[in-house]
């Protein structure tokens, strides 16, 4: 029976996550690691000349350990990617890390992970992944890049236009009296309008969102 998985975003902002290894597929899990916002550990005898310069850029946020891994490394962390092609240090880290309750992915080696990092993009906050549960990555990252050709080219201003209706829907005194079951309808029936999209976007481009917002606060 295939493995029931359950999907999540997760703040990485201020945490620790220690990557295995200092290879070129070390690198990719290192940038996105320290775009979101996360404290890394690399762990590795040898690096990518790639992963020193993020260091050198980090302010802090990346610590490099030019050693093999050892038991206790992966203390305090919240998750842990074992980026080598190493299937015994594979195992170690796996073993150490569930028994620690810490979150483990070993690159190509599903025995050797508790969860399975999707294919995924991100446009102004729009995150999109594609699993298949480790079965094939291959598939995964094309089903992601047929999902990305398809995302309008707008979508990065309705995303500030939108979240700016969100703030003024919730703080501005104009719109006080409303409940936030109205709130959320307001803004349901303008992301289901394209029309409406197109002018909330519109408005945000010309800094009148709640002048927008106010014309259809009784919709």
């Amino acid at each position: 029976m295939q493995m029931k998985l359950y999907p999540v975003m997760i703040n990485l902002e201020g945490r620790k996550a220690v990557v295995v290894g200092g290879g070129t597929v070390a690198l990719r899990k290192v940038r996105d690691l320290l775009e979101c916002g996360a404290l890394v550990t690399v762990i590795a005898p040898e690096l990518h000349p790639e992963i020193d310069a993020l260091a050198a850029a980090s302010g802090g946020a990346l610590t490099i350990i030019r050693r093999h891994y050892r038991a206790g490394d992966c203390d305090g962390s919240l998750m842990v990617f074992s980026a080598t092609d190493n299937e015994r240090i594979n195992r170690e880290v796996y073993t150490e890390a569930v028994e620690k309750n810490i979150l483990v992915n070993a690159v190509d080696d599903p025995p050797n992970c508790s969860f399975f990092m999707p294919s995924w993009f991100e446009r102004n906050g729009l995150v999109v992944s594609v699993s298949t549960s480790g079965i094939s990555p291959s598939l995964s990252a094309r089903i992601r890049r047929d999902i990305e050709k398809s995302i309008p080219a707008y979508i990065e201003g309705a995303l500030s236009a939108l979240k700016q209706a969100r703030v003024l829907l919730r703080e501005d005194r104009d719109f006080a009296d409303l409940s936030s079951d109205r709130r959320g309808k307001i803004l349901k029936h303008i992301v289901h309008d394209d029309d409406l999209l197109g002018e909330l976007v519109d408005s945000y481009k010309n800094d009148s969102v709640k002048k927008m917002l106010l014309k259809h606060k009784n919709c």
